[in-house]
């Protein structure tokens, strides 16, 4: 059974669809929300070109070439040699030559553009709340959350942001600034990382680029960032938390979140037994598979 799926039937969620947005979407594919779509309204926006989703089928979709900063405006917006690392920001080249992805920021022109703020993206397209918001706006991240009304965004419940750990871009975002501003109406949920080797490519040649990718490990660079709402008396919120943790496989904790803060009883009790199902299925496919565990742990001990 897909428990995700159940509580997409939920009747909140038929009275007002799940709204899920990402900015800064170019080369996104939405898979993650394939299990959601047939509740949800997909609003994608990227600058450079807005991703069109091919596979999923959302109620509906919106799909917008605007560039959302914090603010209205004209604001110079650098091109890069990678589309995806194209920003608001300037790429601080004097940092970043010391970078095997250098050649990715090199700015390939710049040009003056209408930027508009997404409170105001919003009213235009006559949204007025968002459920899950993803943000890669190239070290903009932060400034583009402060910048939304409370009302809008004290109600959101997944934020996935991008920040990185080294300024790749000028007057970027600290990482160390965004959890200090998150933490008060989120909590940190889950962190991936992105990765690059802190060497300038023009400087080794093409076996050294093998030796380098093959055998050493590359330095962390940027993180992608998931916080949840630290709200649990909204049942909406609460769901589309719990729809979150299933998406990420954390079945233990989602039977947790549910016990604890599920309201409803006509589901809540249905949704729980689904989740044990689950993790009765687990813990019979670990006992098949625990003797493979445990050999490999036993000749791994000699490269600790």
């Amino acid at each position: 059974m897909n428990i995700v799926k159940e509580i997409t039937k939920i009747k909140v969620f038929k009275k007002k669809p799940i709204v899920l947005m990402h900015i800064g979407s170019a080369g996104s594919n939405f898979k993650n929300w394939k299990d959601i779509a047939n509740c949800s309204v997909l609003v994608s926006v990227d600058g450079n070109k807005a991703s069109r989703n091919q596979n999923t089928t959302f109620l509906k979709e919106i799909n917008d070439a605007s560039l959302i900063s914090n603010k209205n405006g004209k604001a110079d917006f650098y091109i890069t040699n990678d589309p995806n690392c194209s920003s608001l920001l300037k790429p601080n080249m004097e940092f970043i030559k010391n970078w095997y992805l250098s050649h990715r920021l090199v700015v390939k022109k710049k040009i003056k553009v209408n930027t508009i703020s997404i409170n105001d993206f919003l009213k235009k397209n006559k949204i007025n709340y968002i459920d899950w918001l993803v943000i890669d706006a190239q070290g903009m991240d932060l400034k583009i959350i402060k910048s939304i009304k409370n009302k809008i965004k004290n109600n959101i419940s997944v934020i996935d942001i991008e920040p990185g750990f080294f300024n790749f871009y000028k007057n970027e975002d600290k990482i160390s600034d965004i959890f200090e501003y998150m933490r008060k109406n989120f909590e940190f949920n889950e962190m991936k990382f992105g990765k690059s080797f802190r060497i300038s490519n023009h400087k080794v040649s093409k076996l050294e680029k093998k030796l380098l990718f093959m055998t050493e490990r590359a330095s962390k660079i940027y993180s992608n960032v998931t916080f949840l709402s630290n709200k649990t008396n909204i049942e909406r919120i609460n769901l589309i938390k719990l729809i979150y943790l299933l998406n990420q496989k954390k079945f233990f904790e989602a039977r947790e979140y549910a016990k604890l803060n599920l309201i409803n009883k006509n589901y809540k009790k249905k949704l729980i037994n689904n989740l044990n199902l689950k993790i009765n299925l687990k813990k019979i496919i670990f006992i098949f598979i625990y003797p493979v565990i445990f050999l490999k742990k036993i000749l791994n001990k000699d490269d600790d």
